[in-house]
């Protein structure tokens, strides 16, 4: 099935969305779509999603123009979506077989009590297939959020679509599931299927597409073979200019120790000893599933520590909840910044300031709102928080805006510790170079940082130094000419000392 987008045009109120994107996508072809957010990668995966309607312009299939007026309508044209915040469409108390088939169970299985028996064993086959192993019995609220993206795409697959479209679907995803994918994709590209790509990582597009094409401002700045395009042409079709670097790492680290543990345990990791310097970054490797986010979540309060100690600064700490952390000056950025960082429907400014309150906070309980309105301002400015106002809701902003007001939150709390788990998750890459800036600027005030990132060329490139765990325990420890992904996957994947 050849899919064709003519001159189309889309705008919300005032803002001008799409402005004549135009392009084509033919069976058995991988076409990557790239762009800052806000360029209208977004809005086009909802117009060939049914989900919204074009002002003008056509859509055209083998040719024939359509009229897509609805996601089912889409459907039936064999076009599949997978979003990038993919959790929203699965039911966390059904299992992972009543998810897959929750919409047509009945049509495809029957109304008889062995339905269910069939319904088990198709969604068994349809993991399978991506090598995912899962009880599909399991209710999908006791997987990680690798494995429920795993299980969304595997819903996806058993509609046998002509088009898939995948918004950023390895944010969650470590080396070996994305693997995984790749292989999937590649599959369905080898039998026809067509596939539109949304992704940031630009080693993923180099090695997965068979086609670029840019969105910038609602235009298609570059359509190309991959085969005919360096980063370089691509990110400049982003963004309007070249990107001299795109990780700017600045070398701040000193020797005086402010995090470290003493043989601490959780949930799933075991014995963990690690020291964090003062303008640090220790980066820690390892595969999902290996423990370094549950550490990561237990060192904030919101996992249990059943062993070991903790000091920040030479003193004991004991941290039961994530307010004790905050009072220790340990700070935390969630991978899901819309579940456990940011309260979307609130303010901007009231985001900002929600670790700092009690510094505007009298006797009283009042805030006093001039101090604070002084203080966010003042940390939106130097973060380039782009915001109309600080006043509306932070949940209308940018992904990547999103994620340097979560940033600015902790900034303003004055952390000692900033504990960070895929903290470039799902932002473009001019995003991307601000908030690798304002770790730089963390790490000149002093800040010691613990980066956790699947994205390995971030990984290697942000870090002073990397551990890397296994099973829930240290492995190695990597430094100098160590620090490289060819190091890291070996002993995440074999475990090698």
């Amino acid at each position: 099935m050849r899919i064709e987008l003519a001159d189309v045009h889309k705008s919300f109120g005032d803002n001008h969305v799409l402005r004549g994107v135009g392009f084509q996508i033919a069976p058995g072809e991988v076409l990557a779509m790239a762009g800052e957010n806000g360029a209208g990668k977004s809005t086009i995966t909802r117009i060939v999603s049914g989900a919204h309607q074009p002002d003008s312009g056509r859509i055209l299939i083998d040719g024939t123009p359509v009229v897509l007026k609805d996601p089912q309508a889409a459907m039936a044209h064999g076009i599949e979506v997978i979003y990038q915040e993919f959790q929203q469409n699965l039911f966390p108390h059904l299992s992972v077989a009543e998810n897959m088939y929750v919409l047509d169970r009945e049509r495809r299985f029957g109304r008889v009590l062995v339905a269910k028996r069939r319904m088990v064993e198709a969604a068994e086959a349809a993991l399978q297939k991506l090598d995912v192993h899962l009880d599909v019995r399991r209710p999908v609220s006791g997987l990680n959020v690798a494995e429920r993206q795993m299980v969304e795409i595997a819903k996806a697959m058993t509609h046998e679509p002509s088009l898939l479209i995948l918004d950023e679907p390895t944010a969650a995803l470590d080396e070996r599931e994305s693997e995984r994918l790749f292989t999937q994709v590649r599959r369905l590209r080898d039998a026809g299927v067509s596939v539109i790509y949304i992704s940031h990582r630009m080693d993923e597009v180099f090695d997965l597409a068979d086609r670029i094409v840019v969105l910038r401002d609602g235009r298609v700045t570059l359509d190309d073979a991959v085969e005919d395009l360096e980063t370089r042409q691509v990110v400049t079709a982003m963004v309007g200019e070249g990107v001299d670097d795109f990780y700017p790492k600045e070398r701040n680290a000193t020797d005086q120790v402010v995090l470290e543990t003493d043989g601490v345990t959780g949930p799933d990791f075991h014995g963990v000893d690690v020291q964090v310097r003062a303008g640090e970054v220790l980066g820690i490797g390892g595969v999902v599933g290996c423990g370094r986010s549950t550490l990561l979540r237990a060192l904030f309060g919101l996992e249990p520590m059943t062993g070991g100690s903790v000091t920040i600064d030479g003193s004991p700490v004991r941290v039961r909840s994530p307010r004790e952390a905050i009072e220790s000056r340990i700070a935390y950025l969630s991978p899901d910044r819309q579940a456990e960082g940011l309260c979307g429907a609130l303010s901007v400014e009231a985001n900002v300031s929600l670790a700092s309150l009690h510094r505007f906070t009298g006797v009283s309980g009042v805030v006093r709102r001039a101090g604070e309105r002084t203080e966010t301002g003042a940390v939106m400015t130097d973060l380039r928080v782009r915001a109309a106002s600080p006043a509306m809701a932070v949940g209308s902003l940018s992904g990547g805006n999103q994620q340097k007001a979560l940033f600015a939150k902790w900034v303003m709390a004055g952390p000692r510790v900033l504990l960070m788990d895929e903290p470039t998750r799902g932002v473009d890459v001019g995003a991307k170079t601000e908030i690798y800036r304002i770790i730089n600027k963390l790490t000149a005030d002093g800040v010691a940082v613990v980066l956790v990132s699947s994205d390995l060329p971030e990984l290697v490139a942000m870090s002073d130094r990397v551990v890397v765990m296994r099973e829930g325990r240290i492995v190695t420890e990597l430094t100098g000419d160590r620090v490289n992904e060819q190091s890291i996957l070996e002993h995440a994947l074999v475990g090698a000392a």
